[in-house]
């Protein structure tokens, strides 16, 4: 059983509407947010992102930056793909992100 099937563009384009902010890369193997935030409550909110991606077996690739954290999503083990672990993953983060104070 494969860790996750690669979604088809029409199943990222009906997930992605449900995620404000999101956006996928032009060749469309990659799921990106920045968050804006200063420097030390971003290095906190990505040690929660962190917490969260321990929980689902599921990682992303975090860029803290001077006053933002950049999250960027896909699939290793489905070929660099979209799946819907990064969909889920995604869900989680922007439902911690208002507590973190990003926008």
């Amino acid at each position: 059983m494969p860790y996750a099937d690669p979604l088809s563009s029409q199943e990222i384009e009906a997930r992605l509407s449900a995620l404000p902010g999101w956006t996928v890369s032009d060749d469309g193997t990659t799921l990106r947010r920045t968050y804006r935030l200063p420097h030390l409550p971003a290095a906190i909110f990505a040690l929660h992102i962190a917490g969260i991606q321990a929980d689902l077996n599921h990682h992303s690739d975090l860029t803290l930056g001077y006053d933002t954290l950049a999250v960027a999503l896909t699939t290793h083990a489905a070929g660099r793909r979209l799946t819907q672990k990064d969909f889920d993953l995604a869900t989680r983060i922007t439902s911690i992100a208002s507590g973190h104070g990003a926008r």
